[in-house]
This record gives structure tokens, sequence and C-alpha cells, in this order.
């Protein structure tokens, strides 16, 4: 139980959404119904958080199945004394928009109340649709509330169910996104529980209901409507009088040059911008709580007293429209002058506030000064008016040089499987040959969109999958308005949530229209997208308590009676089973339904970590672990694993010998193997390096970690708190950027200030960007949540990409500038999706100058402490700790160390110790930032060497290990290319022996060589460095026997052991299982059987190198054909020009886009000649201009070292 809801005095710290039902709870609250929503979601988190309390106070608590049933669930609570709230995002408003119209008109009950809360997300950065709630609202003749301070969202909440008790109306209470997801420190009061309750219960007495009252039909509508206009809008506004919910702020004696009338957080947005311009409490601002309707007197008042108006508020005009009419009315009844109304409109025909998007204090300080420009203010600065406008201007400069972070299936995500599936599915289903297989014409898969985690559908590498949108489970309906006039066969995506909230209605629609869709209901158990709630599809509710658990197979079987519709349950991690059943039940006619049954990664995750948890408190460590791990020996870097899956627990490793391979990123994975199921081209699977380990352990594993001793640390100075103080902190999900928000919120609460944030989440699990503004100031201030543009003293940067995203100049989130920002930046390399799939990248090194141009260079500190972590703490996520230690150390953050610590405390209560290190660890940074050391050098040349031949001593022998060992010596003596190069060479040279033996690798020696003679140093040798890399690229083919020596050799084991913390000696064991398809064709058909070969089994294939020979007429006859091809280009190697040069190189590197096994790589080989042939071709045209002249690369007669 969270105690800050049961405070009753002092202060808190709380987000918007917590202080919804902080605030609930002080007013009495009965009933907490609506629906999961951004930016809403965390409203029913809390309400899972604080369960006990609930329930022990009988305080109903409900997840209604969607947005409808909550809206009738309010106008149901009207029959008794129970105040009821319901929660739901914008596009929820829009379903439940015919019980809210109807229990609006019915009223509210004196002794009662109820309060919508809607979550309006005007920058729509989680809402399909753009959100204004107030239109719908006027529509509905629903009073809009709208607070606008931290401190109001909570103590508002009494005030407009207070409202809806006196006027019987529903009252929308609208929140914004950065209200929602923001937060502040607010002062409490005690709660106050409801008498009539869910462990109070009563009888109603229905001979005292009036029915005219309740149930509006005709003719009753119209007296309804009337008593809203006449009676109950009337008695709003005079309550709204009275308790100060509309008030002019700032009043006039003499007419001002302009006034302002806003409402909600638009009216921070126009402080902090007047505050920011120097101008606060300059102008008369009426503040609206209540901006639907409007009160004419207030307007009338408030046009006395200045001589124009502006509105200022976000979106469309709504405001402006209502206060334009009164302006009209108070001007023909001759009780006011011709004041000019400004708004999305300014004079001159200038365009105003923007009607699209949302506001921002830096986009309210841009649109004002181009509204002073024509207005005689005599309090103005023009100076500091223009110095801020251009902090916050747009700069055209690295428009695009960061590229977007794209969200992504979570790792372990059942869509995966079935997106993956159906990616294939679509491409071979247009695919003439593959059809003609099945007897069939090539169709083109139609995907229907719906509202879900399957909504990623719409990005890489699934874009293919997702075609429209028409809303929460409309899918099939959408499709139902195609069906009629196309043949193409077609799928929509429908979650277990979606399925309650409306998709039951499309399926049964589809069923009576004979339509031909095939539906996959992807049943998880879980609401994930919004947070995990609970579905009518498990056994409890929101608080725990049991319920019975609707099951989604019965209910459509119930749907399709007696009818020959085929209904299918299945677990999509049966791929192959999975893909069978897809394209069976896609080529049949009429409607077909597949139900994909898995658990949801995430809390597939969670259950594991508990069930881990219980083992450790058990016997002090986990005897087995599981893990799915990569050989990077094996991997080609084809991507056609991340192409496949898109999943984050898949990472580039770009440190090895032999340029950057795929590999897992233990931190993220959850080993469910979807990575292991990706097929190619003919039911190939990618590629072998995929192994499935398991490791035992007799005791708690030693990991062996370097001392870590931070030494004395001297006391910063502690940065005085002068003015406001922002920060900005940018990373991704998972890398704790709320949790640094959290202790900085608590330590500024502690420490005295006004603390101000906004989280923005946004799909941060799904591999999304998350970002917090936080703010200090002194008591009193009124400041918005977000950081204005260019002015965060702190950029707090976990991930590189994200935190270049908070200083690009045309980004609205630029938060950076060079006077007043310091960047302290994690520079770990962090992949976006894009670029694991290979479709963009990024440059860190242009992330680190485009962060270091746009904030002080001089206090830049930038070091990948992820490395740090990992190798000090065994883990990378302590780095955002270990990064507010640099910001402490460096003197600036306006805390005392004490304050800090105890906030530390707070929030990390779990692992509190390691934490307090990596702090400690942090500060240690500040002061020297190479005081961690992290990589292990490469060994050089003559290190290389020794280990090269110890080991060929120990798999070929001492005579083969000396030749080795003399014949480089000999070779690099003469061998001048850069230094990588020859590491390079002596390490080919080794393979080639490891791969068939010294003969073969005598063969590569002399090509290279050959290939040096013709070379010269004035062009760096780069043919020869060239040749030294793709010649033996092409010379090994990763054939079985091979592939199995690469999966069993020394090296590997040696790596694997040091990753997962293995040491035999303490009874530790590994045991692999390597992930394999052969495709074979026997008697003309084709056979793929998925084989889990052991160690020993491979043992015996590494030692088979006969079978080359055996079968040399057809064993992997492509792959040595190219190598042949490439053999013989090098023969050809001449040149007479730079140009000529030039190509020369390009053609010699042609094989590095040659990765990947059987299907994947043949048609790289091909392009490869074919692009070789065309620039040679090339070459013999162009001539030679530019003739150079070509010294001798080795002085001595190559027969001393051709041989």
């Amino acid at each position: 139980m969270d105690p800050r809801f049961t405070l009753e005095r002092g202060t808190g710290i709380f987000t918007g959404n917590e202080l919804l039902i902080k605030g609930a709870l002080e007013c009495g609250i009965g009933e907490i119904t609506g629906y999961p929503g951004s930016p809403l979601t965390e409203v029913f988190d809390t309400l899972e958080k604080i369960r006990n309390l609930l329930d022990t106070k009988g305080i109903a608590a409900q997840i209604a199945n969607n947005e409808a049933m909550a809206a009738a669930r309010l106008n149901g609570s009207q029959m008794a004394n129970i105040q009821a709230m319901a929660v739901m995002k914008s596009v929820g408003m829009h379903v439940a928009a015919d019980g809210l119209a109807l229990g609006n008109m019915a009223g509210a009950t004196p002794g009662a109340g109820a309060l919508l809360v809607v979550g309006d997300d005007t920058w729509s950065e989680g809402t399909q649709v753009p959100a204004d709630s107030r239109f719908l609202s006027q529509h509905l003749y629903m009073p809009v509330l709208e607070p606008a301070t931290f401190q109001e969202i909570k103590d508002w909440v009494g005030i407009g169910l207070e409202l809806s008790r006196q006027t019987a109306f529903f009252i929308t209470y609208l929140i914004t996104s950065n209200q929602a997801d923001g937060g502040g420190s607010v002062e409490v009061y005690p709660n106050r529980y409801p008498a009539l309750n869910t462990r109070n219960r009563t009888n109603i007495d229905t001979s005292t209901i009036q029915s005219d009252e309740r149930v509006i039909i005709p003719p009753a509508t119209i007296v309804k409507e009337q008593h809203v206009i006449s009676v109950r809008n009337p008695k709003l506004l005079e309550l709204a009088r009275n308790k100060g919910l509309n008030q002019i702020l700032y009043p006039r004696s003499n007419p001002s040059p302009i006034g302002f009338i806003t409402s909600g957080l638009s009216y921070i947005y126009l402080e902090h911008a007047l505050q920011i311009l120097g101008l606060s409490s300059h102008f008369p601002i009426l503040k609206l709580g209540i901006s639907y309707p409007l009160d004419p007197k207030l307007i009338a008042t408030m046009a006395d007293q200045v001589e124009q108006l502006c509105v200022v508020e976000e979106k469309r005009p709504f405001i402006e429209p209502q206060v334009a009419t009164v302006l009209t009315h108070l001007r023909q009844e001759g009780r006011i002058k011709d004041i000019p109304l400004w708004g999305k409109h300014f004079s001159d025909n200038r365009r105003g506030f923007p009607a699209t998007m949302g506001l921002h204090p830096s986009l309210v300080v841009r649109h004002l000064a181009r509204l002073f420009t024509h207005i005689d203010i005599p309090q103005l600065d023009r100076t500091r008016l223009q110095r801020q406008l251009d902090q916050c201007q747009d700069t055209p400069s690295n428009a695009n040089l960061v590229p977007v972070r794209t969200p992504s299936f979570c790792p372990g995500c059942p869509h995966r499987d079935s997106a993956s599936v159906l990616k294939k599915t679509a491409a071979d289903f247009a695919d003439p040959d593959y059809m003609k297989k099945q007897n069939k014409e090539p169709t083109d898969l139609v995907f229907h969109g719906d509202i879900g985690c399957y909504s990623m559908l719409k990005y890489a590498p699934f874009s293919r999958l997702m075609h429209n949108l028409s809303g929460m489970g409309l899918g099939g309906a959408t499709g139902a308005g195609i069906d009629p006039f196309i043949d193409n066969k077609q799928l929509v995506f429908m979650g277990d949530s979606t399925f309650f909230h409306t998709g039951i209605t499309a399926i049964s629609d589809s069923i009576k229209n004979n339509q031909d869709l095939t539906y996959v209901i992807l049943d998880n158990k879980t609401t994930a997208m919004t947070g995990h709630q609970p579905t009518p599809g498990v056994d409890i509710d929101i608080l725990g308590r049991p319920t019975f658990a609707q099951d989604i197979e019965r209910a459509v079987r119930g749907l399709a009676g007696a009818s020959d519709i085929s209904i299918t349950r299945i677990d999509p991690a049966k791929r192959r089973e999975y893909r069978r059943l897809i394209e069976k039940k896609l080529l049949l006619p009429g409607v077909k339904i597949i139900i994909a049954d898995k658990e949801c990664g995430i809390t597939n995750q969670r259950r594991q970590r508990g069930e881990k948890a219980a083992l450790v408190a058990a016997k002090g460590f986990v005897p087995r672990e599981h893990h799915i791990n990569i050989s990077q020996d094996v991997c080609e870097h084809c991507l056609e694993c991340t192409k496949g899956t898109g999943c984050s627990g898949l990472t580039v490793n770009t440190r090895t010998e032999y340029g950057p391979k795929i590999a897992i990123d233990l931190s993220s994975c959850v080993a469910d193997g979807a990575c292991t199921k990706v097929e190619v081209d003919q039911g190939d699977k990618t590629c072998p390096s995929f192994e499935e380990i398991t490791i035992y352990r007799k005791q708690p594993a030693q990991v062996e970690l370097p001392t870590i001793d931070v030494g004395q640390l001297p006391e910063p100075k502690i940065r005085p708190l002068d003015e406001v103080w922002y920060t900005y902190i940018a990373g991704v999900g998972g890398m704790g950027i709320n949790l640094v928000a959290s202790v900085l919120a608590q330590a500024g609460v502690r420490q005295g200030y006004e603390v101000r944030l906004t989280n923005k989440k946004g799909l941060a699990i799904r591999n999304g960007s998350v970002y917090s503004h936080l703010s200090y100031s002194p008591r009193g201030q009124i400041i918005s949540p977000l950081v204005p543009s260019g002015r965060a003293n702190l950029l707090l940067g976990l991930d590189l990409l994200e935190a270049a995203r908070g200083v690009n100049p045309q980004d609205r989130n630029k938060a950076a500038s060079r006077e007043f920002t310091t960047a302290l930046i994690n520079t770990a390399f962090t992949p976006t999706i894009n670029t694991l799939i290979g479709t963009e990248d990024y440059s860190p090194e242009a992330m680190i100058a485009l962060i270091r141009q746009h904030t002080d260079a001089e206090s830049y500190f930038g070091t990948d402490l992820f490395a740090i972590s990992e190798t000090y703490l065994g883990n990378k996520l302590y780095a955002n700790i270990m990064l507010l230690g640099v910001a402490y150390q460096s003197g600036l953050l306006p805390l005392d160390l004490e304050n800090l610590k105890w906030a530390m405390k707070v929030a990390l209560q779990r692992d509190f110790d390691t934490n307090n290190t990596a702090f400690a660890m942090g500060r240690r940074l500040a002061l020297d930032p190479t005081f961690f050391t992290t990589e292990t050098p490469a060994p050089n040349l003559e290190s290389l060497l020794l280990e090269k031949r110890a080991r060929l001593d120990k798999t070929h022998g001492s005579r083969i290990a000396n030749k080795y060992d003399q014949r480089l010596r000999e070779v690099l003596a003469q061998l001048h290319v850069e230094e990588r190069s020859r590491r390079h060479f002596a390490l080919c040279v080794y393979d080639l022996i490891q791969y068939e033996n010294f003969a073969y690798a005598e063969k590569y020696i002399q090509q290279v060589l050959r290939i040096y003679q013709r070379d010269t140093a004035e062009l760096a040798h780069a043919a020869t460095c060239a040749v030294i890399t793709y010649l033996a690229k092409v010379m090994i083919v990763k054939d079985e026997v091979y592939v199995a020596y690469l999966l069993t050799c020394k090296e590997k084991y040696e790596r694997d052991h040091r990753r997962y913390n293995i040491d035999p000696k303490r009874g530790d064991r590994i045991v692999y299982k390597h992930l394999t398809r052969p495709h074979f064709r026997l008697l003309g058909k084709d056979f793929q059987p998925n084989i889990k070969t052991r160690d020993w089994q491979l043992q015996l294939i590494r030692k088979m190198k006969f079978l080359r020979r055996l079968f040399s007429s057809w064993w992997h006859r492509e792959e040595r054909d190219f190598s042949d091809w490439y053999e013989d280009l090098l023969a050809q190697f001449t040149y007479n020009c730079a140009a000529d040069y030039r190509k020369w190189i390009a053609v010699l590197k042609l094989p590095e886009q040659v990765r990947g096994y059987r299907s994947v790589r043949a048609p790289k080989m091909a392009t490869a000649r074919r692009q070789a042939r065309d620039l040679l071709a090339e070459q013999a045209k162009t001539g030679s201009p530019d003739l150079l002249e070509i010294k001798p690369a080795i002085d001595i007669p190559l027969s001393k070292v051709i041989r």
C-alpha cells in the first residue's frame, strides 16, 4: 500500500493521474469506473496499487468492458447517494457518448454526483485522432471543468462532484496528457470515505423513483433540454462564481493594453511564458475553471478592464467563439465598446495561436511576441523579448539528423509470433510460384487494423500487415465495407480485451454477412497496451478479487452456432503448425476464427521473476537458467533474424574481430525463442548461430567483478536556487528515466522547492522514447511542467539518440542551448529497430557532435556508462543512478547530499546498496572520466601470434603451430599495411588452417602477396587490405563441418563461460542445444527437419572435412564457385589511375554484402558478380587519364615470400 494515499496533511509528490485518485478519496468517492487508455492509464494502475484500501473502505472500483458501459454505470450510480467517477481517454468518450447524453439529461441526484474524467492527448502522442473533448461535451450539454494546477487537479475532483450534485449535470473533468503524465508537490488533506459502500449496502425504494425524470423518452426530451438551458446552466454559473472557479487575476482599475482569457493547462503555459518575458501579473487574466458554458457577467467585467482581448487555448477555437458571442451581445446592448478579440487570428491577417496540436510555454512565448509587435506595452522589454524569441525559434540546420526511434513489440510478445508468420505468408501468397504449388492463384492479402499492442504492426519490420484503421474493435467492420467488391483474402488482428470491448459485435456482423475474413484473436490474458489491467477473460478484477473468467472460444462458438465456421485455438509459438493453419484458413471462404493463445511476454516474465525470487529465497540461488545464445563466429550479420522479428532483445555487437554481429541483449531478452524460428525462402531457418543454453549450478554464481574503490570524494559546491532550475532527462524504455525523475522530485520536495515534472512514457516498454521534464522553483511561482525551449540547465542523456533529440533545433522537445545547458551523456550505442533491420543507421559521433554544438561544450561529459555499469556492477541498469552521481559531483544539482540520498532510499528500497555504489562511481567519474576502464584492449600482433600458436599446438600439434608462427613472421616482415590489417591477416591464416589445413592457408597467403606486389603505398595498400579481409571470407565456406567447429571450439566455450559466469570448479555446467534445420531433397521431395544437435554430435561432424572432397560435385557448390570466381578476379587486378584503383577497391569489397546462409546468401552472390561485371566494364570504357607512378610494395624478390 502506497502511504501517500492515506496522508492527511503536509506535502506530497504525485503525478496527475495519482492526484485524481487522491482527490477522489478526499471527497468521499463511492464508485470509480472507466476503461484504461492513454493518458489516463495510470489511474487504473493506481487503483490496483491501493486495492486493499479500496476494498476495506467499500469503494467500488471496476474496469468496464468499454467506455459506454462505464457511462451507463455513472447513470446507474445516481439511483442512490453514490459519488461516482468514470475515467476514459478522449476517443473513449466517443464510444460513451450515447450513454452520457441520456445520463446527463436524466441528471445526477442531489445526494450523489457524476464526474466524467476525460484525458485529452493534445499533442497526439498516444492517440490515433486529434483530441478535444470540449466539443463533444458541449454537444452533450455537459459542463467542462478544467483544473489548471496540480493542486486543482486533486482538489477540484470534489468540487466537480459537488457541482454535479447541485446542478444535476454530469460534469466533464478535462485533463490533458501533460497534466496526467506530469506531477508535482501538492498539499494533501484527510480522506473521507462513503457511508453507502460495498460493505454497507442498502435497498432502493423503487416507489420513490420518478420515471418521468429518469427515463428520457419524447416528449420529455425537449422539456429536459429547456431545463438545462434555463435552470441548470444559470445555477452552475452561480455556483462557479461563489466558489471562485472563474476569476479575474491581476484586475485593473485603468484599462490594460491587453488582457487574456484562458483555462486549464493553457493558463499555466500563459503564466509561464509571461514569467519568462518578465511580465508576470502585468495583464489581467480571466482564468476559467468552467470553459463551457461561459459566464457572460465575467466576460463583461473583463471587457471593462482591457483595450484588447486574447484567448489562449489549445487546439481549435472553443472558448474564443463563446467569448465572441458574448461580446457581440454586449456590444449590441450598448454595454461595451468594440473590443478586438484575438486568438487563432492576430491583426493584419497574421496567424495566431495554433489550432492544431497542443501548446508549450515556448510556443506561447513565440506567439505572444508576434501579438505584442502591434501593441503598445510600456512594461515590455523588447530586447529581452527578442532574446527569448531567438532562444525558442526553430533553426533549419540538422533538421533530419536525429532519426526516429519507432516502437516495437516487447521481447517475448506473442503478437510477434503472429506478425512474423503473417509477414512471411503475405510474401508467399503474392508469389506466383509458391501459390502454383498450392494450386491457387496469387493473392494480395489485405490487413485491416485495430487498436491494441498489434497497432505496432504499423511500424517496421511488419508495416506490410496494416492497411487501414477505423477504431477499437472495428477492424472486421472495416473489412465488411470493402468485402463485397474484392477477391483479396482479408485478415484482422484483434486483442482479447478488444474482443470484449466491441470486437464480439464485429464478429457477429461478419458472420451475419458471410464476410470472407480471417480473425486472429490474440488471447494474451491481459490489457497489455495500457499497462496490463485484467480482462473479462481472467479470473480476477482490478482489486484482485475472484471473478468468472469468460472464454473467448466458447463465446465465438456460441456466435457461430451450428454453422460450418472454422474456429481453432493454437499456441502461436508453435510456428510451423501455426503457419500451416494460417495458410489453410486464409484460403477457405467465409469467416474463419483463429485464437492465438499465448501469455503476454511481460506478465510471463513477471511471473517467472517471482518464481526465481522464491527459489533464491529458498536456496540462495537459481539452480537452472535458460537462455538463447548467438554464436558471434557463426553469425553472418545478414539481419534476417532482426527483419523477421524486430525484437529489441537483439542488439548489435560492434566489437568483434570480424565486424558487427547480431547478439543477445541479456538485459532485455526473455528467451522465448522467437528469433530462432524465423524462416526465409524455401522454409529454411535464418542461420545456425542460434542455440538454447541451459546453465546448471550447485551454488550461487561467483561473479568476478573488478574492485571498486572511489577513494575520498570532495563535496561539491551546491548550486543555489536563484531562479527556476530545469532539467531534461532522456532515454529509452527500461533505462530508468522516470526513476531518476522520481528521485529528483522527492529530493526537491524535501529541499523545500516547488517541484513540477512531466514523464513522457509513450510506448516506452515497447522500445520507445522516454523523457522527463523536471523543474525546481521557489514556492508560489506558477510554471508549467515543461522545460521551455533551450532553458534546461541540465541534460541527462541515458540514451545518446534521445539526448540528441532534446537538443535538435527542429524538435519540439528541444530543451537545451549553449547558453544554459550542461549535457551529461551516456554514449553507449542503443540501436533503433530500423538500425537492427538495416534500413537506417546513425552515427554516435554525429550525435555527440550535435549535443556538444547545442550545449555548453566546455562542461560536456560523455562516456559509456553501460559498459562501466556492466563491468563493475554486473548490469547496465545502474547507469541511471551513476549519471545522477556525475551530476551531483559536478555541482549541477541544487540539492543537499542528505536529501538526495534520502530520495534514493525512498525510490530504491530493494537495491539501495548497489545503486549507492553506482552513485559514488558517478561522482568519481565527474572528477576523472577515465577512472573506470571497461575495454580489454585487443591483443597486439605479437600476443595474437602467440595465442594462436598455442591453440594450434593443442589442435594440430607443434609442427603446424611452429609452421604457422614462422610463416606469419616471415610474411608480416614484408607486409607493410595498417596494423589492423596485419592482425586480421594473422587471424585469417589461423582460421584457414582450422577450416581446412596449412596448405589451404598458404594458398591464401600467396594470393594476398601477389596483390600486395601490384599494390602501392601511395594509396595506403587499400587493395591489399581489402583482399586480406574478403579473400578469407569467400575461401572459408561456413559449411556444416566448419560451423560445427565454430560452435564447439575452445574460444567459443571460453567466451560463453565469461558471459554467463560459468565456473566448472564450482560445479557450474552449461548444456547446449544447437538449433538447426538441414534442407535436403530425397526422391524429389524437400525435407527440413528441426534438429536440436548436442555438442558431442557437432564434435563428430567437425572432424568430417573429408565430406568436402567426397561430395565435391555438389557440396556447397554455389559458395565454392563464388570463391573461385573471386580468386579469378584477383588475377585481373590492374590499374592505371586513381579512378581505376577506386573501382577495383569497390570490386574487391563486394563480398561484404554476401552474408547469410543458403537461400539468403545465393542471390547476394549473384548480385555481387553482376556488380563486379558492371564496374569492370565501366573501368574499361573510362580509360586512364591520370597515370600513377607505382612504387614496388616490397623490395625483395617475391620468390622469398611467394612460394
